[in-house]
């Protein structure tokens, strides 16, 4: 019997994307920003990092349902966390906890029933993050404030940047070759 060889393999070239670089620069100008103000850079770098996307179009569209859905959920949550402390509802509680569960229902249906579903996840995740993040050193609608002012400026950093850096090739937009795989 005769030894096949094996076909060679390719070695594949370590290549690192547009998209990470536009990612890269607009997550540091956010940390930057956030080092001038004296807050913590947290917010305004997972917005810029979810607006930074293939094309300006999508960075654009994806800037606005997250401002939508932190609208949606800053809103609600300070709402309900300054309701919960009104009626003296215990934070942390088993009942605290069951009626913010409760009020995600309303919490989920708004941006659904104004057009938006796809604000839906960030509407509850902003929402859930000022009922169970408070911890008294802010009043609900200063976390809620502060919260959206975070999310605005990582969106008016990353739809500039990725505006600013146009696509290499609009047909595969930053997307990762077979051979060339790209982070």
């Amino acid at each position: 019997m005769e030894k096949q060889e094996k076909p060679e393999k390719k070695k594949k070239r370590f290549k690192i994307g547009l998209r990470t670089v536009k990612t890269v620069v607009a997550v540091f100008i956010c940390c930057l920003i956030d080092f001038l103000r004296g807050t913590d850079p947290i917010q305004s770098s997972i917005a810029a990092v979810l607006c930074i996307q293939p094309d300006t179009k999508n960075s654009i569209r994806t800037g606005i349902t997250r401002i939508i859905g932190t609208l949606i959920g800053g809103v609600t949550g300070a709402l309900v966390l300054l309701f919960l402390l009104e009626v003296g509802i215990s934070h942390n509680s088993i009942l605290f906890y069951l009626i913010l569960c409760v009020l995600l229902i309303p919490v989920i249906y708004i941006p659904v029933r104004l057009g938006w579903p796809e604000a839906t996840a960030l509407t509850c995740i902003v929402y859930i993050v000022i009922v169970l993040g408070y911890t008294s050193e802010q009043t609900p609608l200063e976390m809620a404030i502060e919260r959206i002012i975070d999310t605005l400026i990582g969106i008016a950093v990353a739809v500039p940047i990725n505006a600013a850096f146009p696509n290499r090739n609009k047909a595969k937009t930053d997307s990762i070759s077979e051979n060339e795989p790209s982070i």
